[in-house]
């Protein structure tokens, strides 16, 4: 029986996919993955000088996010 692996190991092996998907122009998958993410942490992922026109859409999500809480 194979060992489990950890999400450290998980999170290296689906950088490596990226890194190969990113050589050859495959950005699909990628977009799709990033898509998944909230727009603080990837806000958070770009220089600080690129924040400012992003700031609008943590807070769409955050409204967005609480109106389907109440409507639950």
């Amino acid at each position: 029986m194979k060992s489990k692996k950890t999400k450290e190991e998980l999170i290296k092996t689906v950088l490596e996919q990226i890194t190969i998907d990113v050589h050859c122009g495959d950005l699909e998958a990628i977009e799709e993955l990033i898509g998944f993410i909230p727009a603080e942490n990837l806000i958070a992922y770009l220089p600080e000088e690129d924040w400012k026109p992003f700031y609008h859409l943590v807070t769409e999500e955050h409204l967005k996010k609480e109106k389907d809480e109440s409507a639950s």
